[in-house]
């Protein structure tokens, strides 16, 4: 993963942040907080593997 892709999964881990603390809806705010999950995830140690089951088709 490239610098710059790291860089835009932070920025985006911060914004689901904020969305998940503006929520109303419970269910959104988890919504949000799993996004921010993954985001962070992606922008510590990259793009993880697929699986067979995770394709599309």
């Amino acid at each position: 993963m490239q610098d710059n892709d790291r860089v835009y999964c932070a920025q985006r881990a911060a914004e689901e942040q904020v969305l998940a603390a503006a929520a109303r809806d419970p269910g959104v705010a988890e919504a949000h907080r799993k996004m921010q999950r993954a985001y962070l995830e992606r922008a510590s140690v990259g793009a993880r593997p697929m699986m067979a089951s995770e394709t599309v088709g």
